[in-house]
C-alpha cells in the first residue's frame, strides 16, 4: 500500500510537468513501469496511465496531451460476458500500441477487455475506444428480468457488462470524436470518418467509412 501511494505521488508530479524536461522524465519513469516501452516514445503532459504493467507501447509512439489509458483485467465480481475476438493475440486487460502511432489529445482508450493497435495508426482528438461496457440486461442468463444499471457505483450484483477485445490494423485512422465499441475488428488501411460509431460490422481493408446522414422532416 505504501509503495502504491509513493508511485501515485510520483506519477501525479510527472503528469503535470510541462515541456521537454517533463517528456524526458516521463519516458525514463514509464520505461521501467510499463509492460514494455520502445524507443522514442513521447508521453505528453496530462497523460494518465492506469495499470502500467498492462500497457505495451512500441517505438516512436506519441501519446498526446491529456490522453487517458485504462488497462487491467475487469472486475469479475460483476456479471461479465467475455466474447472472444480471434484477431486479438494478447491477454485480456492489456493494450498494445504499434510503431509510429499517434494518440491525439483527449482520447480515452479503455482496455479492460483488451485493445491492439497496429503500426502507423492515428486516433484523432476526442475519440473513445472501449473494450468493456455496461449492458441493460443479463447476457449470461437471458431469463433474468432484473433491472441493471449503467454505473459502477451500484452493487456488483446490479451490474451486467460485456467485454470483448478490439483490434485495429496497420495504417488505420480513427477520426475526430469517433467511438469504437467492444469486439470491433478494423482491418489494415481502414479510415473511420468523423463521429462514426464502429461496432458489429465487417469492415473491408483500405476503405473509408463515413457517418450516414439522416434527414428528419417535421410537419409545421
Amino acid at each position: 500500500m505504501i509503495k502504491g501511494l509513493i508511485l501515485e505521488s510520483i506519477e501525479g508530479f510527472l503528469r503535470n510537468f510541462n515541456g521537454r524536461i517533463g517528456i524526458k522524465l516521463r519516458y525514463w519513469y514509464y520505461k521501467k513501469r510499463l509492460g514494455s516501452c520502445g524507443k522514442g516514445v513521447r508521453i505528453d503532459i496530462g497523460v494518465e496511465l492506469q495499470s502500467p504493467k498492462d500497457i505495451h507501447i512500441s517505438d516512436n509512439v506519441w501519446i498526446d496531451k491529456y490522453v487517458l489509458i485504462l488497462a487491467g483485467k475487469p472486475n469479475l465480481k460483476r456479471q461479465v460476458l467475455i466474447k472472444k475476438n480471434e484477431s486479438y493475440k494478447f491477454n485480456i486487460g492489456e493494450i498494445h500500441i504499434g510503431k509510429g502511432t499517434h494518440i491525439a489529445p483527449f482520447v480515452v482508450l479503455q482496455a479492460h477487455g483488451g485493445i491492439s493497435i497496429g503500426k502507423n495508426v492515428g486516433v484523432a482528438s476526442g475519440s473513445k475506444i472501449y473494450s468493456l461496457s455496461h449492458h441493460y440486461r443479463n447476457l449470461l442468463d437471458r431469463s433474468d428480468k432484473r433491472k441493471y444499471f449503467f454505473t459502477p457505483m451500484v452493487k456488483d450484483s446490479e451490474q451486467s457488462l460485456i467485454a470483448s477485445p478490439i483490434t485495429i490494423g496497420e495504417g488505420c485512422a480513427v477520426s475526430l470524436n469517433s467511438i469504437v465499441l467492444p469486439g470491433t475488428v478494423i482491418p489494415d488501411g481502414v479510415w473511420i470518418g468523423t463521429s462514426v460509431t464502429a461496432q458489429g460490422k465487417k469492415y473491408n481493408n483500405d476503405t473509408v467509412y463515413f457517418q450516414e446522414q439522416m434527414i428528419h422532416e417535421k410537419k409545421i
